[in-house]
């Protein structure tokens, strides 16, 4: 755990093939788990900082390695908060995808129980934690359902997978003129200082300057001159976001 400020909390995980990051975000009557990552055990380090704070969880998105954790909390949150896109997926791929890594890692998952959301926003909306507001903006790009979350009064700005190091995640038929557009919309918000990202190195709003330029190149067909050295996980990626245009 890594402690940023008096109010946000950081979690970083290893899971073998890329790491992933989680945030705890605490008021004075509410604390926020923003992603409950993949497993409940990764609860686990969250829960004396809680203490008897009432609970919402906010899913980034649907996508495994940020959701599956939920069920590690003390008691399930009355309040689980997602874009409507998201909890749409936890009808389709999410217990899909369970179901194949249970199945491909037999006695690992076992003890993941998927908590769907139950109050879904479909563009933004904003959260009193008591001394504290966090900001929900959908910001669709990497999927269809990421949200990004704000502490403006802080300078945070949690951007899930919307912006990674060295390079997001592009589906193939991702709309990248409107991601772009709306990462646009945050690299030029001076209040934002510190970018966490769910995965790779946080900075400032350089950050999404970079993956800005990268999608660019990509949406021109530009040449790239990539990392040196990059994981396999993110080698592969930059050849399947190189399919784009075929999608």
């Amino acid at each position: 755990m890594i402690q940023l400020s008096d109010v946000l909390w950081v979690q970083e995980l290893d899971l073998g093939i890329f790491d992933v990051r989680g945030s705890l975000i605490l008021g004075e009557e509410r604390a926020v788990v923003w992603d409950s990552l993949s497993h409940p055990r990764d609860m686990q380090a969250y829960l004396p900082l809680i203490g008897d704070r009432a609970v919402t969880v906010v899913y980034s998105h649907a996508d495994w390695d940020h959701v599956w954790g939920t069920a590690g909390l003390p008691r399930l949150p009355a309040t689980v908060i997602s874009h409507a896109i998201c909890a749409h997926r936890f009808e389709t791929d999410v217990p899909e995808r369970l179901a194949r890594m249970r199945a491909e890692e037999p006695g690992k998952w076992d003890d993941v129980q998927l908590v769907p959301p139950n109050l879904m926003i479909e563009q933004s909306c904003q959260l009193d934690l008591g001394n504290l507001v966090l900001e929900l903006h959908h910001l669709p790009g990497h999927t269809d359902d990421c949200l990004i979350a704000l502490l403006p009064e802080h300078g945070f700005a949690l951007m899930g997978d919307t912006i990674e190091t060295p390079f997001p995640v592009v589906p193939a038929g991702s709309d990248l003129p409107l991601w772009i557009e709306q990462l646009k919309r945050w690299e030029r918000d001076v209040a934002l200082t510190r970018v966490i990202p769910c995965h790779g190195p946080m900075g400032g709003r350089e950050l999404i300057s970079q993956t800005i330029e990268y999608l660019q190149r990509l949406l021109r067909g530009d040449p790239f001159e990539l990392p040196a050295s990059m994981t396999p996980f993110y080698q592969q990626t930059h050849e399947a976001n190189l399919q784009w245009r075929n999608a």
